[in-house]
């Protein structure tokens, strides 16, 4: 396979010239939100797709398909159901739920521990060690696209990022080019890497450095970088989560890791961090899997983050005012 990207100062374009995969895959997307949507939608064109999630997006692929705007404009058809369906034999089923929800999908998704590969492209920490409790075979990976859920049926694909795939347990080199293939066939570029762990503290750095802050200025990820005090802000919470990774092994670098996250806020300069767009909808963020993750390690290894903390405090007490306003408990 062949892969030529050409740059540009305000695009990538990137070709693709490869052996195209004859062989229908049969893939399960459980968690079809914005990412979910995206990979399912693009895999579909190809494969047999079926996307699991909620009943008015479900719904509304049923009837019109799934709309794609943005970076990627396409109508995809792919399956979708609310449940599993009967009689599904998946070669892959990618796990794209929040988070705090991977122990309940994977109650749902133990018919296929032992025939399926398993793909986590989830945010945080801990997700693929959940996963691989039930699952035998499990890749871990991240993405740096960025997506943003319009509503019911249509999503808007508002940045291109890279993705990374590694091994977490029993997962073979060819199990990992054969994915990796399968994704360059509808034109997403991924990388296999062998340090899985490390790119997972990388994406959880970039994520942190950009989601809470985002979230609480209510702004789309470009103006973080665009805003001097805004981007201060970001690179003082990124040497913060950077010394963190470190502490916990991973092989990052601070410098490399400002510039990737600066980056990625360019990238994805329209796009609406996944947290705003829970905030926006009073749903339930991923903080906790995030920052969380970042002040948790470093109370084990007493580092202070008085920054990623401050930030963890503000979002959750965001979500607890929800509570308090709704009289009901944050909508999962």
């Amino acid at each position: 396979m062949y892969i030529k990207t050409r740059r540009c100062e305000t695009h990538i374009e990137t070709v693709l010239e490869c052996a195209r995969i004859t062989r229908i895959v049969e893939i399960l997307v459980f968690g079809a939100g914005a990412i979910g949507s995206f990979f399912g939608g693009l895999l579909s064109q190809r494969h047999d797709v079926t996307l699991i999630g909620r009943a008015e997006h479900i719904s509304a692929v049923k009837s019109h398909g799934l709309r794609v705007s943005g970076k990627t404009s396409i109508i995809a058809k792919p399956h979708a159901a609310m449940r599993v369906p009967q009689g599904a034999k998946p070669d892959f089923v990618f796990v794209t739920t929040k988070s705090y929800d991977t122990a309940n999908t994977m109650i749902a998704l133990r018919a296929f521990a032992d025939r399926a590969i398993f793909v986590t492209l989830q945010n945080g920490l801990g997700n693929a060690e959940t996963i691989a409790r039930t699952a035998r075979r499990v890749v871990a990976g991240t993405t740096a696209h960025g997506v943003t859920f319009v509503g019911p049926g249509e999503i808007r694909h508002a940045g291109v990022g890279e993705t990374m795939i590694g091994a977490w347990s029993r997962v073979s080199e060819s199990d990992l080019v054969r994915l990796r293939d399968l994704l360059a066939d509808v034109g997403i570029v991924a990388s296999v890497t062998s340090d899985i762990r490390t790119e997972l503290w990388s994406k959880l750095v970039v994520n942190a450095s950009i989601n809470p802050i985002a979230a609480l200025a209510e702004v789309p990820n470009g103006r973080i970088v665009r805003d001097k005090l805004l981007l201060g802000v970001l690179e003082a919470v990124c040497r913060e989560a950077t010394a963190v990774a470190k502490a916990e092994g991973a092989r990052v670098d601070e410098e490399e890791l400002r510039h990737r996250t600066i980056l990625v806020a360019k990238r994805t300069a329209a796009n609406r961090a996944s947290m705003l767009q829970d905030l926006d909808r009073h749903h339930r963020t991923e903080i906790d899997a995030i920052t969380g993750s970042i002040v948790r390690a470093a109370e084990r290894h007493r580092i202070s983050v008085p920054l990623n903390a401050s930030l963890y405090a503000l979002v959750r007490a965001r979500e607890a005012a929800f509570r308090v306003t709704s009289g009901a408990n944050v909508r999962d």
